[in-house]
């Protein structure tokens, strides 16, 4: 029998919800080791210098603007799951341009392990800091697999309820 998450009552959408944000977090948890090696492997693409000496005036800001890239593309994913289809084009299109932007972002600004260098008395601003990184790239993997699971999970209703019509006229 198929349940539909349309017609499911609302505790069992909350439920659903819940066990795919618990999973999301689960995947993300187990990625993140291989997604630090693959930002390193990033970090050492070639740089534009214009770019990387402006980030390297305001290293501060360039940390903390790294952030609100980081968290525009989860914020740009969860947003697109209330668009309809007509709009996931755009959507689509604006998350790759902020993973750009993230990414050139990334590899421009000063690595953050600096921060204790650069600012003595900023202990544990920059543990913060550190912190917050490694945090802010768990919940973009987190927001990435709850999207790819409810996309799995949507494309298997939609499977299943292809599959009951066709058994349907013949019953």
């Amino acid at each position: 029998m198929h349940l539909s998450l349309l017609h499911s009552s609302p505790h069992q959408r909350q439920c659903l919800l819940r066990a795919l944000a618990l999973a999301s977090l689960a995947i993300a948890g187990i990625a993140l080791p291989f997604v630090w090696d693959f930002l390193a492997a990033i970090n050492s693409m070639p740089k534009m210098h214009w770019l990387q000496q402006m980030l390297e005036q305001m290293p501060a800001t360039s940390w903390l603007m790294m952030f609100v890239w980081g968290a525009a593309i989860p914020l740009v994913l969860l947003h697109s799951l209330q668009q309809t289809p007509s709009h996931k084009l755009r959507t689509v299109v604006l998350m790759l341009v902020l993973m750009w932007i993230a990414i050139t972002w990334y590899v421009h600004m000063p690595a953050s392990n600096q921060c204790s260098t650069l600012y003595d008395s900023w202990e544990w601003a920059c543990s913060v800091l550190q912190w917050g990184f490694s945090m802010s790239l768990l919940l973009a993997i987190a927001a990435y697999a709850f999207l790819m699971l409810g996309l799995v999970i949507s494309s298997l209703g939609q499977l299943s309820e292809g599959m009951e019509d066709e058994k349907s006229p013949a019953a």
